[in-house]
Order: structure tokens, then sequence, then C-alpha cells
């Protein structure tokens, strides 16, 4: 299968909120970071399968997932770049927010290997 393929799989299965399906095709030992700022909320970087899945579980128990939409994804081989558009609402405060996020992804023999996704901050924090 394709990097591209892999990664579009992994998007498929998180827009309908099947979390660990989304990580099937991730390799054990992933690395995975949410680049921002230090004091940022929701700042990641972790290895493995396992706290990658607790990290999406966290956010998943604290927003409500209207929509999740990757709007342009680019394919360079076992390196894919993807724009994705997110629709949040905090359960806690019932704020919504329109997120875009940059997300870069390695796959090498079908596993997703890397992670590394950039996204506004300041935006995120405006509604923690």
């Amino acid at each position: 299968m394709r990097g591209v393929d892999v990664v579009k799989n992994l998007y498929d299965a998180y827009a309908k909120r099947d979390i660990e399906g989304a990580l099937v095709d991730c390799a054990d030992d992933i690395v995975f970071r949410w680049v921002a700022e230090p004091q940022a909320p929701f700042i990641a970087a972790g290895n493995g399968k396992q706290e990658f899945l607790a990290r999406l579980m966290a956010l998943d128990s604290d927003f409500e997932y209207r929509s999740f939409v990757p709007v342009d994804i680019v394919d360079g081989g076992d390196r894919i770049a993807a724009q994705v558009e997110i629709h949040l609402t905090r359960k806690t405060t019932g704020q919504e927010l329109l997120m875009r996020t940059a997300d870069f992804w390695t796959v090498r023999d079908g596993k997703i290997v890397e992670m590394v996704e950039y996204y506004d901050t300041a935006l995120a924090a405006s509604v923690i």
C-alpha cells in the first residue's frame, strides 16, 4: 500500500471517531510531535503507539469532533503532508472552534513511523 493510502486510511477512521482503528497502520514505536509553544495546551511529543493513542483519547474526551476533513494531501512517496480542517466543540464550555492543522507523516514498509503536527496555539488556548 502506498504511503498516501496509509495516511488516508488513518484520516478516514479518525473522522469516524474510530481512534484505535486509525492507528492500526502505525508502527509500535511511532514518534509523534504536536509542535507548539511550550506553554500551549495539548502540546505533546512522545514515542509509541500506546502513548499516541492515550493522547488522542484525551483530546476526544475533551472535545466533540463535529467534522474532521483533510482538505489537501500531498503525496511525497514515503513522506506525506496534509492540511486538515477540524471543527470542534469543547465539551465543558460549549465553545466552538474551527482549526486547521499541518500534518507531516513518514511511512516505511506500510507503517507510519513518524507524525509531526503544527497548529494554531493561540486559537487552541482561547477555548481552554
